[in-house]
Protein backbone atom coordinates (compact mmCIF):
# COMPACT_ATOMS: atom_id res chain seq x y z
CA UNK A 1 0.00 0.00 0.00
CA UNK A 2 1.65 3.37 -0.91
CA UNK A 3 2.47 5.89 1.60
CA UNK A 4 -0.56 7.96 0.70
CA UNK A 5 -3.18 5.26 0.81
CA UNK A 6 -1.69 4.21 4.27
CA UNK A 7 -2.02 8.25 5.63
CA UNK A 8 -5.87 8.22 4.59
CA UNK A 9 -6.34 4.50 6.81
CA UNK A 10 -8.45 5.27 9.89
CA UNK A 11 -6.97 4.19 13.37
CA UNK A 12 -8.97 1.24 14.89
CA UNK A 13 -10.94 2.79 17.19
CA UNK A 14 -12.47 5.56 14.90
CA UNK A 15 -13.25 2.73 12.30
CA UNK A 16 -15.24 0.84 15.20
CA UNK A 17 -17.76 3.85 15.56
CA UNK A 18 -21.02 4.04 13.13
CA UNK A 19 -21.69 5.79 10.26
CA UNK A 20 -25.31 7.24 9.78
CA UNK A 21 -27.15 5.70 7.36
CA UNK A 22 -28.14 9.11 5.85
CA UNK A 23 -24.59 9.41 5.22
CA UNK A 24 -24.30 6.81 3.27
CA UNK A 25 -27.02 6.66 0.94
CA UNK A 26 -26.15 10.32 0.03
CA UNK A 27 -22.25 9.54 -0.67
CA UNK A 28 -23.84 6.60 -3.06
CA UNK A 29 -26.45 8.37 -4.66
CA UNK A 30 -23.52 11.10 -5.73
CA UNK A 31 -20.71 8.01 -6.27
CA UNK A 32 -24.17 6.33 -8.76
CA UNK A 33 -24.53 10.13 -10.36
CA UNK A 34 -20.68 10.41 -10.95
CA UNK A 35 -20.09 7.32 -12.37
CA UNK A 36 -23.62 7.93 -14.70
CA UNK A 37 -22.22 11.31 -15.72
CA UNK A 38 -18.53 9.69 -16.78
CA UNK A 39 -20.17 6.82 -18.21
CA UNK A 40 -22.34 9.24 -20.30
CA UNK A 41 -19.23 11.36 -21.30
CA UNK A 42 -17.56 8.23 -22.52
CA UNK A 43 -20.20 7.29 -24.51
CA UNK A 44 -20.83 10.56 -26.41
CA UNK A 45 -16.77 10.76 -26.79
CA UNK A 46 -17.05 7.18 -28.27
CA UNK A 47 -19.82 8.74 -31.15
CA UNK A 48 -17.72 11.58 -31.96
CA UNK A 49 -14.37 10.13 -32.91
CA UNK A 50 -16.76 7.30 -34.69
CA UNK A 51 -17.97 10.13 -36.72
CA UNK A 52 -14.76 11.65 -36.79
CA UNK A 53 -13.31 8.59 -38.40
CA UNK A 54 -16.00 8.17 -40.99
CA UNK A 55 -15.61 11.29 -42.05
CA UNK A 56 -12.24 11.26 -42.54
CA UNK A 57 -12.17 8.06 -44.45
CA UNK A 58 -14.98 9.16 -46.61
CA UNK A 59 -12.57 12.47 -47.74
CA UNK A 60 -9.72 9.87 -48.29
CA UNK A 61 -7.66 10.28 -45.19
CA UNK A 62 -6.97 6.82 -43.28
CA UNK A 63 -5.79 7.41 -40.06
CA UNK A 64 -4.39 3.67 -39.06
CA UNK A 65 -4.20 2.24 -35.38
CA UNK A 66 -0.76 1.31 -35.73
CA UNK A 67 2.65 1.61 -33.13
CA UNK A 68 2.32 5.12 -33.14
CA UNK A 69 -1.10 4.88 -31.79
CA UNK A 70 0.26 2.70 -28.94
CA UNK A 71 3.12 5.15 -28.17
CA UNK A 72 0.86 8.15 -27.98
CA UNK A 73 -1.68 5.87 -26.32
CA UNK A 74 0.96 4.89 -23.32
CA UNK A 75 2.74 8.43 -22.97
CA UNK A 76 -1.01 10.09 -22.87
CA UNK A 77 -1.81 7.49 -20.24
CA UNK A 78 1.42 8.87 -17.77
CA UNK A 79 0.20 11.86 -18.06
CA UNK A 80 -3.11 11.72 -17.38
CA UNK A 81 -2.18 9.42 -14.39
CA UNK A 82 0.82 11.56 -13.53
CA UNK A 83 -2.30 14.64 -13.41
CA UNK A 84 -4.81 12.19 -11.34
CA UNK A 85 -2.08 11.65 -8.95
CA UNK A 86 -1.28 15.04 -8.12
CA UNK A 87 -5.07 15.77 -8.11
CA UNK A 88 -5.82 12.98 -5.56
CA UNK A 89 -2.57 13.95 -3.25
CA UNK A 90 -4.37 17.63 -3.30
CA UNK A 91 -7.71 16.32 -2.76
CA UNK A 92 -6.41 14.02 0.33
CA UNK A 93 -4.40 16.98 1.94
CA UNK A 94 -7.90 19.57 1.51
CA UNK A 95 -9.64 16.45 3.13
CA UNK A 96 -7.63 16.26 5.94
CA UNK A 97 -7.46 19.96 6.50
CA UNK A 98 -11.10 20.15 6.55
CA UNK A 99 -11.42 17.50 8.68
CA UNK A 100 -8.86 19.18 10.88
CA UNK A 101 -11.08 21.77 10.92
CA UNK A 102 -14.31 20.69 11.68
CA UNK A 103 -13.24 18.24 14.66
CA UNK A 104 -10.56 17.13 16.75
CA UNK A 105 -10.04 13.64 15.10
CA UNK A 106 -6.82 12.18 14.31
CA UNK A 107 -6.50 10.61 11.13
CA UNK A 108 -3.07 9.58 11.04
CA UNK A 109 -1.23 7.22 12.99
CA UNK A 110 0.98 7.32 15.58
Amino acid sequence: MSEENQSLELNEELAKQNVPLGFLMSLTKALENRVDYNFNNLIQLSLLIEFLYESLEKQGIKIPLDSDFEEFQNKRLEEIKAEFDKHMSEQSKQFEESIKEESDLDLKDD
